[in-house]
């Protein structure tokens, strides 16, 4: 459909800077955002994730890194949390754990 030929261009425009990219690609799941509501309530399927909030104020969201090496999460359901601005921050978090290492802790 639609959404899959999306994801295609979107893996091969990447795939002009990582040559190998389709052949690191192990698991793949394109998702539309009648996919997000209809799994999560998420009205119309936004970008945000829930706005949950610890006893601290923090927001109740996974962390960035897993238990699983090499596995991390990102989006707006991910570290640092809801809205579009944040899924995108998520991302840029990420690219630096893999780029930089687990140690690396964002722009300082």
């Amino acid at each position: 459909g639609v959404a899959e030929a999306f994801a295609d261009r979107v893996v091969a425009a990447a795939a002009a800077a990582v040559p190998d990219l389709r052949d690191r690609i192990l698991w793949r799941e394109v998702r539309t955002p009648a996919d997000t509501a209809a799994d999560t309530g998420a009205a119309g399927g936004a970008v945000p994730g829930p706005a949950l909030a610890g006893l601290d104020g923090r927001a109740l969201v996974p962390a960035n890194r897993t238990r699983i090496p090499g596995l991390y999460t990102a989006g707006g359901w991910s570290h640092p949390g809801g809205g579009l601005a944040h899924a995108g921050m998520s991302g840029a978090l990420v690219a630096g754990l893999i780029v930089h290492g687990d140690d690396w802790h964002g722009s300082q």
